[in-house]
């Protein structure tokens, strides 16, 4: 691998990462098992639950790696996914900074009951049963997946070990928040995180956007000619 392709796929893991940490920040499932467990475990809740939620997210980016590949390549395909992703990531952006305007972290919150399962399998769970995680995965997900196709394997494996590592920071800084006191991760701290993520998801639509709409224009132009010349 040269060394502009190297510093292509650093620059892959890191927007991997902070799309991920965008996603990562915004209350779910996910969090509520952190809060529901932390009471017990301290801090070591957000690193098992990370585990759960890895697991999933690898056994989902193995069947797309085993069975999209080829269908993933083509123009027309790598293309719509690119530009649906973008709109997914405005979507989800522009709501993000509007969360962050009026949410909070809700540290301490009774809504989260005793749970039944350990913290590992309901990272698990509350990742397969969330739709939001279905849905960030068919759209911004597999736009990335289908970017990261022109590095073969090691694309693969970059943008899973960018994604799951934003994860892994942020449910951990979580459980630390919550074990240690909001004098940890005040509310307005939150409420940047949110807004700064919600403005470079924005920042990321775009890029989705040029590079989806490159792909289709190449379809168009090689499916094109080829009708005209019958």
């Amino acid at each position: 691998m040269g060394g502009g392709s190297a510093w292509a796929l650093a620059g892959f893991f890191a927007t991997a990462f902070f799309v991920g940490l965008s996603g990562a920040l915004m209350p779910g499932p996910v969090t509520a098992v952190t809060v529901a467990h932390v009471g017990r475990l301290g801090f070591w809740t957000g690193p098992q639950v990370f585990v759960g939620h890895a697991i999933a997210e690898a056994l989902l980016v193995a069947v797309l790696g085993l069975g999209a590949a080829a269908f993933l390549s083509r123009a027309a395909v790598t293309g719509s996914i690119a530009v649906i992703g973008a709109v997914v990531l405005v979507w989800m952006g522009w709501g993000m900074v509007a969360e962050g305007r009026r949410g909070a972290l809700a540290i301490g919150s009774g809504e989260v009951a005793q749970q039944s399962v350990g913290p590992i399998l309901g990272g698990f769970l509350a990742s397969v049963t969330n739709p939001y995680w279905l849905g960030w995965w068919s759209t911004v997900g597999l736009g990335y997946f289908s970017m990261g196709q022109r590095w073969g394997l090691a694309g693969l494996v970059t943008f899973y070990v960018g994604h799951v590592l934003s994860d892994l920071v942020w449910l951990s800084a979580l459980a630390l928040a919550l074990a240690k006191g909001q004098r940890v991760m005040s509310d307005r701290i939150y409420q940047g995180l949110l807004i700064t993520m919600g403005v470079f998801l924005l920042v990321m639509a775009i890029g989705f956007f040029v590079f989806g709409a490159k792909q289709l224009w190449t379809f168009v132009g090689t499916h094109g000619g080829k009708v005209r010349c019958g």
